[in-house]
Formats: C-alpha cells, sequence, structure tokens
C-alpha cells in the first residue's frame, strides 16, 4: 500500500510537471490538435506491436514518435494547413491499425489503453518520466529564448541563425513521447486536458513567458492533487476529478481576468 501510494504521488507530482511545460509548447505552438491525433494513433501503434509479436507499449511509442515527425514535416514542407496534415495522418493510421488489429485476429480490447488510469502508475513509470523530466527540463534550460523566438517568429528565428528544424521536431518528437506515455497512464481525455488547461489558466493571470512556466506547472498540481483528494473523498474517477477541477480554475481565473480588465476600464 505504502509503494502504490509513493507511486502515485511521485508519479502524479512528475507527470503534472511535464504536461504543465508541454502546455506551454502545446498552447503557444497551437498544437493541440497534433496531440490529439498522436493520442489516437497509439491505437494503430498497439496494433503494429500485437502483429508483429513485439511489446504493443513500445511499438506505440515508436509509431506515436513517426506520426508526430510525419505531421510537423507536412506541415513545414508541403504548405498543407496543419489541421489537413492531421486530418489526413489520422485517418489513415487509424485505418490501417484497424485492419492490422483485424488480420491479427486479436480479441482484447485495445481501446482500454486510451482510458488509463492514474492510479496505476508503477515504478518503472515514474522512474522513465523522472528521467523524460530532467531532459525536458534540460531543454528548456538551453533553448528558452530559441523555444520563444520559434513559437512567435519562424522566420526571424532561422534568419538569426537558430535552427528552427531541429528544434521543432525535437519538440514535436517529445511531445508525441509524453503524449503516447501519459495516455497510457492517465488517458487521452486527461491528457489533452492537463496539455491545454495550465498554461490557458495561467495566461489569464500572468503574461510573462517565466511566469507562465512557473505558474503551469503550479495549476497543474493544484489539478492532479487537488483532483485525487476530491476522488478519493468523492468515490469519483480520478480522471474526470482532476479536469473538473482543472476547468474550475480555468473559470475562475478567466473571471478574475475580466474584473480586473473592468477595474483598470474605470480607473481611466
Amino acid at each position: 500500500m505504502e509503494s502504490f501510494l509513493l507511486n502515485l504521488a511521485l508519479g502524479g507530482f512528475i507527470l503534472s510537471l511535464l504536461l504543465s511545460l508541454f502546455s506551454f509548447v502545446v498552447y503557444f505552438f497551437r498544437l493541440a490538435f497534433l496531440s490529439i491525433a498522436v493520442s489516437h494513433a497509439v491505437l494503430a501503434g498497439l496494433a503494429i506491436g500485437i502483429f508483429l509479436g513485439i511489446d504493443p507499449t513500445l511499438s506505440a511509442l515508436i509509431f506515436s514518435l513517426f506520426i508526430g515527425w510525419l505531421i510537423a514535416f507536412l506541415r513545414r514542407k508541403t504548405g498543407l494547413t496543419e489541421d489537413a496534415s492531421i486530418g489526413i495522418v489520422l485517418a489513415l493510421a487509424m485505418a490501417g491499425g484497424i485492419i492490422l488489429i483485424y488480420l491479427s485476429g486479436y480479441q482484447g480490447n485495445l481501446l482500454a489503453f486510451l482510458f488509463g488510469s492514474i492510479t496505476t502508475i508503477s515504478t518503472t513509470d515514474v522512474a522513465i518520466l523522472f528521467v523524460f523530466l530532467v531532459l525536458t527540463a534540460i531543454l528548456f534550460k538551453i533553448n528558452f529564448q530559441k523555444i520563444l523566438f520559434l513559437c512567435f517568429d519562424e522566420e526571424s528565428a532561422y534568419s538569426s541563425g537558430v535552427n528552427t528544424g531541429i528544434l521543432y521536431y525535437t519538440l514535436v518528437g517529445m511531445l508525441s513521447f509524453i503524449v503516447t506515455f501519459a495516455t497510457k497512464l492517465v488517458g487521452v481525455i486527461l491528457t489533452h486536458a492537463m496539455l491545454i488547461l495550465p498554461t490557458a489558466v495561467a495566461y489569464q493571470i500572468a503574461w510573462h513567458f517565466s511566469d507562465l512556466l512557473l505558474l503551469s506547472g503550479i495549476i497543474s498540481l493544484l489539478s492532479t492533487f487537488g483532483g485525487l483528494i476530491l476522488a478519493y473523498y468523492t468515490d469519483m474517477p480520478a480522471g474526470p476529478s482532476i479536469i473538473l477541477l482543472g476547468g474550475i480554475l480555468f473559470i475562475t481565473a478567466s473571471l478574475w481576468r475580466l474584473k480586473r480588465k473592468k477595474i483598470l476600464r474605470r480607473g481611466k
């Protein structure tokens, strides 16, 4: 029991911080639909693993990484809009996955993978999340200004000597990995919500980018642990409880911002 609670606490803490960091990337790079596409491509990745007789989780991670990079490539090199690129790739990936499931004769429920539970986090999951958090923190620490530059003016960033291609594909690749891993642990809906809500809430309160990052992390932690506590005392599912609390924080922050704007207008 103690091991379970420790894994839940550490896993929830690390996953919250990771999703808050990538929430910043998703929000300002407008990659929300890419994260949805990657999380749903997990099904095709699992099917590939079953068909080839290899670890489905590993094949899902590799395939999701490929899908993320493919969408990024189509967006940057073919002139397709992001939603068109995602629509094409997602449709083909899902169709291929369904065909492979049919050919493999698999009788299990792959969809269960898409509705994971945070209470299933293992010691191995915690270790992988920790290593990934360290790598992500190093990337942000070294390249934060370049990431901001790329986010708001890619052409100027490229002209200034920033290797925009490598940086963009690195961010998309890391986002694809964490989306797939988080989907396994907490499900599609919670993963997507926690990639949007932390920065969306923080943006209602702060405007400086370093403040946004810090506040996103705090909000992500509040949502996760507050939701877990709420679920424990109300006997509700953990995932929806976390999303519900995050939504309440967003509404509260939005109302506070509107009220603050009215006060400022009156002051003028």
